[in-house]
C-alpha cells in the first residue's frame, strides 16, 4: 500500500481526547479506511472492513504513527516496520489456541522483533474474553490479574496474556489493541473491526530494557526489547523515553495508569471478574513446561 506521509494527514481525525484546556484528535479505523478508499485501495469503508483485511495491518501501523499509543518508539518503528522486523498476521478463518501458538512459534524461529496478530470480530469485551479463555487454556499460554499500581483502585480488572517460548526459556507479554471501554485510551483503536495482540516472539534483550520476572517465573520479553534503531544515540533514546512517559500520562488521565502498563493485555469492567476467574493463573502455580508436541 503506497502511503505518503502528506496524504495521511488528510485522514479525518474524528476521535477527540480532551486534556484539561487542550485537546488532541486521532483517526478512527473508519477514518483511515476512508483515506485508504480515497487512495484507490478499496471501493468504500465497508469494503475495507469486510473484503480487504489485507489492508488492516497497514492501517494499524498508520494509527500508531498518529501517536495515540503515546509511544515515540512505536511511532518510529511503525514508519519502518519491515526493516524493524515488526510483522503482522491477519487470521482469516476460524482459529483456536493451537493456530495462534503455531503462528507465534514460527516467528520465534524467524527471529521476529515484533508480531501483531489481528483477530477479526466485533471488537467487544466479550470477544476479548473469548480470546483470553481460549489462550489461557493452552499449555503454552498463561494469564494473570496484573492488579493495581500503588495508590490506584477502581471497578475494573486488568489481565496479562503470556506466550511461553517453545524451549520454556522466557515468557512474552502480549499487548492488546481493541476498541472497547475500559481499554485505556492509548490502546483503544476506535471502530476497529478486530482485536490485535502485539508481542515480541524473541528472547529478552537485556541491553535495551529491563527484564522482569514474569508470572510464570520465567524472564519476561516485552515490546520495549525491540531494536529501537537508535544504536548508540542514548540522548535521543532518553528524550523519547521521557516524552513517551509524559505523553502517556497526559492521554490516560483521568483513567488509571494501571490499565496502560506494558504487562496489561486487556482491561475489563469489574463485572467480568467472575467470568475471567477460571482463566487466571493462581499465585504459586507451577510454570507450564513446553513439550515437543506443544510447539508443533
Amino acid at each position: 500500500m503506497n502511503k505518503p506521509e502528506k496524504q495521511l494527514q488528510r485522514a479525518t481525525r474524528d476521535v477527540v481526547r480532551q486534556m484539561g484546556d487542550t485537546s488532541r484528535a486521532y483517526p478512527s479505523f473508519d477514518s483511515l479506511a476512508a483515506w485508504a478508499a480515497s487512495q484507490g485501495h478499496a471501493e468504500s469503508v465497508e469494503a475495507v472492513r469486510q473484503e480487504h483485511k489485507e489492508l488492516w495491518p497497514e492501517l494499524l501501523y498508520e494509527w500508531y504513527k498518529t501517536n495515540q499509543i503515546a509511544c515515540l518508539f512505536a511511532v518510529h518503528l511503525a514508519r519502518r516496520w519491515e526493516e524493524a522486523k515488526w510483522y503482522s498476521a491477519v487470521i482469516e478463518d476460524a482459529w483456536d489456541a493451537d493456530v495462534l501458538t503455531a503462528i507465534v512459534d514460527a516467528h520465534f524461529e524467524l527471529g521476529t522483533e515484533g508480531l501483531q496478530i489481528l483477530l477479526p470480530g466485533d471488537g467487544t469485551a466479550e470477544e476479548a474474553l473469548r480470546i483470553v479463555t481460549l489462550l489461557a487454556a493452552h499449555p503454552r499460554w498463561s494469564c494473570e490479574d496484573t492488579g493495581w499500581l500503588p495508590g490506584e483502585e477502581g471497578d475494573s480488572i486488568h489481565i496479562g496474556l503470556r506466550w511461553i517460548a517453545p524451549d520454556s526459556s522466557f515468557e512474552s507479554w502480549a499487548l492488546g489493541i481493541a476498541p472497547f471501554v475500559p481499554m485505556p485510551f492509548t490502546r483503544r483503536f476506535d471502530k476497529a473491526p478486530f482485536i490485535a495482540l502485539v508481542l515480541r516472539p524473541s528472547a529478552p534483550a537485556d541491553q535495551r530494557a529491563r527484564t522482569p520476572k514474569g508470572c510464570t517465573g520465567l524472564p519476561a520479553s516485552h515490546l520495549a526489547h525491540m531494536d529501537d534503531d537508535l544504536g548508540d544515540n542514548n540522548a535521543t533514546r532518553e528524550k523519547w523515553t521521557t516524552e513517551t512517559k509524559r505523553g502517556k500520562h497526559a492521554l490516560i488521565q483521568p483513567e488509571p495508569l494501571s490499565r496502560a502498563r506494558a504487562k496489561v493485555t486487556f482491561s475489563f469492567s469489574g463485572d467480568y471478574r467472575e467470568k475471567l476467574a477460571p482463566a487466571l493463573r493462581q499465585p504459586g502455580e507451577a510454570a507450564p513446561i513446553a513439550s515437543t508436541a506443544d510447539s508443533k
